[in-house]
């Protein structure tokens, strides 16, 4: 019976871990999506006055509920939570939590680092060795096919810049690596003392978070959801599948907040120009929670398909502005010379793409990202012997 019991543990343990890296994938999708939208229908996040929408449907979908789609704001907060509890939970559960914090703060930067590192070099190859017309395509793509980068800025970048700074003219996505570096220190410190005592835990865990406002209220946000990642390991509790839907589905919609938006009005009135960063915080927390404490849930993202995307996810994070450079624009460029309209062809081109950033993906996922992983281990192996 105990056994069991045990392997029923394990299997629910293990179709949350699914499950999370299911989240982590689809959320990085959103990104691919929100970037392309900016692309080629900016009204459909409308940040700019000069947005005009190009037809009935983006602007219906902007003014809707339904933008959770293309929200890469949401997205990066999903990431921060799952960082929080991921990290809280490769830790915790090891008996020497000293030893397990030390380890995988060795690993944590070259983990991050390398395949962001190759990421800009490879932006850079892009950006110098080709030209691309893009004056088909939205401005805010325009400013990205069009800059100079140099081979020192990107490896600065790629292994500091990003990292200390937030500075990513080279790969655009990168500015998230400074918070998921200084995130995760600050989990290791909040988990150590955590295990020695618990009283110092909580109180840091509200106080030190509040130094990211030194910087930013974004950076300070997004400290705040890897302490919200690590409590839900620590005290979520398993909730019944009416309020896991519930949680959910109020998730996705404040994933598609924009501060012009009807669908937000009632709470633009409330918070104000505050109210995109907010609503995209808060669906970051409904959304993890409602997946990972709802058995119900957390077997329905644990598929195989959506597991292996997520297995991609960083990849794909880190190769899609280049190859939306690289395969997007000139597929368009291609269809609008065909004589194909502007919806039909940015379809085809998206769908492109899409396939273009999978396949080289899996690529770079299998043979960048894993030697990040072999050399991290490695050393940590290394220093920890010493």
């Amino acid at each position: 019976m105990l056994g069991t019991f045990k392997n029923f543990l394990i299997a629910l343990t293990m179709a949350k871990l699914n499950a999370a890296e299911s989240i982590r994938g689809l959320a990085c999708l959103a990104v691919v999506f929100s970037h392309l939208s900016l692309s080629f229908y900016p009204y459909l996040h409308h940040f700019s006055p000069d947005d005009r929408a190009h037809g009935h449907w983006d602007y219906f979908m902007h003014h809707s509920p339904f933008a959770f789609w293309y929200s890469g704001t949401a997205a990066v907060f999903v990431f921060f939570v799952l960082s929080g509890f991921v990290l809280s939970y490769a830790i915790l559960r090891h008996d020497d939590v000293p030893r397990k914090v030390t380890e995988m703060a060795i690993k944590r930067y070259p983990r991050l680092a390398i395949p962001a590192f190759f990421s800009c070099i490879l932006a850079w190859l892009a950006l110098s060795y080709t030209s691309i017309n893009s004056d088909l395509v939205n401005d805010w793509l325009q400013a990205y096919a069009t800059q100079e980068v140099s081979l020192k800025q990107a490896a600065y970048e790629g292994s500091i810049g990003a990292f200390l700074f937030a500075e990513s003219s080279t790969n655009w996505v990168l500015w998230t690596m400074q918070i998921e570096l200084f995130g995760s220190i600050l989990l290791f410190v909040l988990l150590l003392l955590y295990h020695y005592k618990k009283s110092l835990f909580y109180i840091s865990s509200i106080l030190l978070p509040l130094l990211g406002l030194l910087d930013d209220e974004r950076f300070f946000l997004g400290l705040l959801s890897f302490v919200i990642g690590s409590y839900m390991y620590l005290h979520g509790r398993q909730i019944k599948p009416v309020f896991a839907w519930s949680m959910f589905f109020a998730g996705l919609y404040f994933a598609g907040a924009h501060n012009s938006s009807h669908a937000y009005h009632w709470l633009y009135k409330i918070l104000g120009w505050r109210t995109y960063d907010y609503s995209n915080f808060f669906s970051g927390i409904l959304i993890v929670y409602s997946i990972l404490l709802s058995t119900q849930l957390s077997k329905i993202f644990d598929k195989k398909p959506l597991v292996y995307l997520g297995k991609l996810s960083f990849s794909i994070y880190l190769l899609h502005m280049m190859l939306i450079y690289l395969v997007c624009i000139p597929a368009f460029n291609w269809l609008m010379g065909m004589g194909f309209n502007y919806d039909l062809s940015v379809l085809l081109a998206v769908l492109t793409c899409l396939s273009s950033i999978l396949l080289a993906s899996a690529f770079y996922s299998e043979y960048v990202d894993s030697l990040a992983v072999k050399i991290s281990n490695k050393l940590a192996k290394w220093a920890m012997k010493s």
